[in-house]
């Protein structure tokens, strides 16, 4: 990356301290590409967040939205957001949703004449039916994340599962695929960051460790875990569930474990780890890492665990096993508590084997993002000379 150097705004209407997927993406690519380009991160305030990034980063005023961990941008209340998008010099406006901030930017780039790529990331549909119970409500939102979609120069997609779903929704236009990547790697250190996580949260030797590293939230099929590991419990398999994570559904999900039996020596609740040699180190511990998602698209939380050599369990049919194969660098189960039961409790007897499926993961499962941004930066520069090119015509 070292032809040209780019002034190119990233936005999104979520940021840390909160964490998905999509915010390690934007912070990725912020990382990867600041250093051989100018790169300025457009997000929500988030009260009194100090940002210690190696990027600029605009934070824009906003609201809490009731049972989410998403924030209401204003950004025509932030003085800095408008001078930087009428004054400054950019090359391209790379946005990361489809919502308040991400409209606003919109617009700006499009009244400046700024090339704009828009990626697609997460089931919206899906967000908006859980949140407002409304199928009327859901189907108009989608409208118009289409609309926005539609305005952009380049849309992008991390999968091809998530690009049928954004075609679902009814866009017809091409779609390019982009990749998520991963900055994890095995460590040198791994097994002093084994005895650390073990130390820390009292893991048992003699019990094998089934994972889940997400959001705290129904849709991402918490549900199934709890009661297939409390039917592992009922049957006498010995293991720990160990759930990584916060959410607004946490206590009803903590709720849901206390009454199918499950106490805190069968499934411990961590809340967020942002210590990530510590989160590290529990992957490296685990036998397997439970992820039963059908709304997750292409999770950064599995590529992680499969650097690791963490073999995931993932929902047969779901997006997040698209590119995996079944008993190869992957375990698929179905949505059904018993019959998923029955796939772990086989696998947890074969210790030998989850090591295999774990090391073709990490050999097959993602690239590092110092291999995926270089791409990033050359598709760039194509949509800026081919958006320089339509301009003088």
């Amino acid at each position: 990356m070292s032809e040209k150097k780019l002034n190119i705004a990233l936005v999104n209407d979520t940021y840390y301290p909160n964490v998905d997927g999509v915010v390690k993406t934007v912070d990725s690519y912020a990382r990867v590409l600041g250093k051989t380009n100018n790169v300025t991160v457009c997000v929500p305030s988030q009260g009194k967040t100090v940002d210690r990034f190696s990027y600029r980063v605009i934070r824009v005023t906003s609201l809490p939205v009731l049972r989410t961990v998403f924030r209401l941008t204003l950004p025509r209340c932030s003085s800095e957001l408008r001078k930087y998008l009428r004054n400054d010099d950019i090359d391209i406006v790379h946005l990361h949703s489809p919502f308040a901030l991400g409209r606003y930017a919109m617009r700006a780039a499009k009244r400046r004449g700024i090339p704009t790529v828009a990626t697609f990331h997460s089931k919206f549909y899906d967000d908006f039916i859980n949140y407002t119970h409304s199928r009327l409500i859901a189907r108009c939102e989608v409208r118009r994340i289409v609309r926005f979609f539609e305005r952009a120069d380049e849309v992008w997609a991390v999968s091809n599962g998530t690009a049928q779903t954004l075609r679902s929704y009814g866009y017809t236009g091409p779609i390019h695929l982009t990749e998520n990547g991963t900055d994890f790697s095995y460590p040198e250190n791994a097994e002093e960051l084994k005895k650390r996580a073990i130390e820390h949260f009292r893991i048992p030797n003699d019990k094998p460790i089934i994972l889940f590293v997400g959001q705290q939230i129904w849709h991402k099929n918490l549900r199934l875990i709890i009661d297939s590991c409390a039917l592992l419990k009922q049957r006498g398999v010995p293991y720990r569930a160990i759930i990584v994570g916060m959410g607004y559904d946490a206590e009803a999900i903590k709720r849901h474990a206390r009454e199918s039996g499950l106490g805190e020596e069968d499934m411990l609740f961590t809340g967020i780890i942002r210590d990530r040699e510590l989160l590290a180190g529990l992957e490296l511990s685990a036998s397997l890492f439970y992820f039963p998602s059908m709304y997750d698209n292409a999770p950064l939380v599995v590529r992680e665990a499969s650097a690791m050599h963490l073999p995931s369990v993932l929902l047969r049919g779901s997006n997040a096993a698209e590119p995996t194969r079944d008993g190869e660098n992957a375990i698929h189960v179905p949505d059904e508590a018993s019959a998923a039961a029955d796939i772990i409790e086989k696998y947890l007897s074969e210790p030998d084997r989850l090591r295999e499926i774990g090391l073709r993961a990490s050999r097959t499962i993602g690239r590092r993002w110092d291999e995926i941004i270089p791409t990033v930066y050359s598709d760039y520069l194509r949509i800026n000379a081919e958006h320089t090119a339509q301009q003088s015509n």
